[in-house]
């Protein structure tokens, strides 16, 4: 691609859209402004290809990418000047449902509604961040690129947001997981996997 064949971004953007799509509709729910902020992009990828630097994670990358432009986008929209713009994901924002969540029989029924019920409570950031490392299993490093903060930031907010999930949930229902492993795993369980 970065020599110059558009069948190689082509097929970026046909392996990469649905993931983008799909976490672009979590920061603002507005099919249009996604999809054209997807569009930015990669027309922006093109028209800078020779002078991409090596890129070890295209999906992180193009992540990041869509973040930034959807925020530029939203704030545009709002008449904000750009020298205001936030690396923050607007606080009304960044939505979970049901849909995001699969039934696995490993989970109890309760505890698997007691956790989706936690996640939909917490700040938007922090369900962000649940969504990046648990649903597209993002390494902490790729979160931090994504989010635009250092690395152990993001692994302090994991601390503090797996805390306070099993705060929330009621500890008969916690009863036989490890501290935070037994948590991880479930969290793992309970978000779809990619068909």
């Amino acid at each position: 691609m970065k020599a110059g064949d558009e069948q190689s971004l082509s097929w970026l953007f046909a392996f990469f859209y649905s993931d983008l799509y799909h976490y672009g509709i979590k920061i603002q729910n507005s099919p249009d402004l996604v999809q054209d902020s997807i569009q930015d992009i990669f027309s922006r990828i093109w028209e800078k290809r020779e002078t991409l630097g090596d890129i070890q994670n295209p999906k992180a990358y193009l992540i990041a990418s869509l973040r930034r432009r959807l925020l530029r986008n939203i704030h545009s929209l709002k008449s904000i000047p750009v020298s205001e713009l936030s690396n923050e994901t607007p606080e009304s924002e960044f939505s979970l449902d049901s849909s995001d969540f699969i039934e696995k029989k490993e989970l109890s029924v309760q505890l698997r509604n007691a956790l989706v019920n936690a996640i939909t409570n917490l700040p938007p950031r922090h369900r962000e961040l649940i969504y990046l490392r648990f649903y597209h299993r993002l390494r902490y490093a790729q979160i931090a690129e994504i989010m635009n903060v250092n690395e152990q930031t993001v692994r302090n907010l994991m601390q503090r947001t797996l805390s306070r999930l099993r705060s929330q949930i009621d500890q008969n229902l916690m009863e036989g997981l490890d501290y935070l492993d037994g948590l991880v795993i479930a969290l793992l369980q309970i978000f779809r996997t990619k068909s």
